[in-house]
């Protein structure tokens, strides 16, 4: 597991232009593409409703790397 500095600074290695986020600010993934950011967003939503332990209260949102 890698420290939010960590992922930003290998985000911005690799190119990532944004990322997706929950709602305690941690990244959970990162794109090249807005098109691929609202993809893996809406993954990770049908994925929380499944999750036992959340049930779906995951908050998740696309922010663009700085």
């Amino acid at each position: 597991m890698m420290t939010l500095n960590q992922a930003i600074a290998y985000g911005k290695h690799i190119g990532v232009q944004y990322y997706v986020v929950n709602h305690h600010g941690c990244i959970v993934g990162g794109t090249k593409t807005l098109e691929a950011a609202q993809e893996m967003k809406r993954r990770f939503e049908i994925d929380d409703r499944r999750n036992p332990w959340t049930h779906g209260t995951t908050r998740f949102s696309i922010k663009p790397a700085k």
